[in-house]
């Protein structure tokens, strides 16, 4: 499976053109749907960054870095217009320039971008492991567990 292109842009205005510009050869991209996701999504930064290794941020990655972690809100196309006021919000209330950075925000069609993603519901998260060609290494949705979490570091393990 490969992930779909996505137009993003982090909340420090960042374009990036997922998965193509993905800086390192394996990323954990944790999508969420709904404002209360976030405890989900840190959850899962938490866990990378502490068992698996990741760096949390795509900020002054060191030369050889092999894994990273991005989360990506991903709002209706309907919400696009007000992008400066949500992506502002947000960026308000984070204010850590490396969560900052790692923060990627796409306004998208919601039900064509999980039908191309193989996401079926997005009722919870959905945390892929990716390569930058596009390629799908682990795909698991829900909150963080032993068997999921176990797929993911295989994944990231490469």
């Amino acid at each position: 499976m490969r992930f779909p292109d996505l137009e993003v842009r982090s909340l420090t205005g960042t374009h990036w053109t997922l998965p193509h510009d993905l800086p390192v050869p394996r990323t954990l991209v944790v999508c969420a749907f709904k404002q209360w996701h976030q405890r989900l999504v840190d959850e899962w930064i938490e866990w990378a960054v502490r068992e698996a290794g990741v760096a949390p941020t795509p900020r002054g990655l060191a030369p050889g870095t092999q894994t990273l972690v991005i989360e990506v809100p991903v709002l209706g196309r309907r919400y696009r217009p007000a992008r400066g006021f949500i992506d502002g919000g947000m960026t308000a209330g984070i204010r850590v320039p490396d969560v900052l950075a790692r923060t990627f925000t796409a306004y998208t069609d919601v039900r064509a971008f999980c039908a191309g993603a193989g996401i079926e519901t997005a009722e919870t998260v959905t945390a892929f492991v990716l390569e930058p060609d596009g390629a799908v290494l682990a795909r698991v949705t829900g909150p963080v567990d032993d068997a999921r979490c176990s797929e993911v570091a295989q994944a990231l393990a490469g």
